[in-house]
């Protein structure tokens, strides 16, 4: 079975960001985010690749399997992906 895909977005420009199973980010919440989701980067549903982000990989992992998605504030600087 092949690991499923987590898409990574980032409201505007602020520290919130979205961990998503959809590429698309269609089920991410509107009202959680006053500008627009901003893609980000793909990484695959793993505890490893999760702990690459700050904060609790486990909680991350359990909100993504039961709601498909999963919000955190994240201070700035901390995730850098290459464009």
């Amino acid at each position: 079975m092949a690991a499923l895909a987590v898409f990574v977005f980032r409201c505007a420009d602020s520290d919130l960001y979205a961990l998503t199973l959809y590429c698309s980010g269609d089920n991410l919440p509107a009202d959680a985010c006053n500008g627009s989701w901003v893609y980000r980067s793909r990484l695959l549903l793993t505890r490893q690749s999760l702990e690459t982000l700050p904060g609790n990989s486990d909680v991350a992992m359990a909100e993504l399997t039961k709601h498909g998605v999963f919000l955190a504030r994240f201070s700035s600087g901390i995730i850098s992906f290459p464009n």
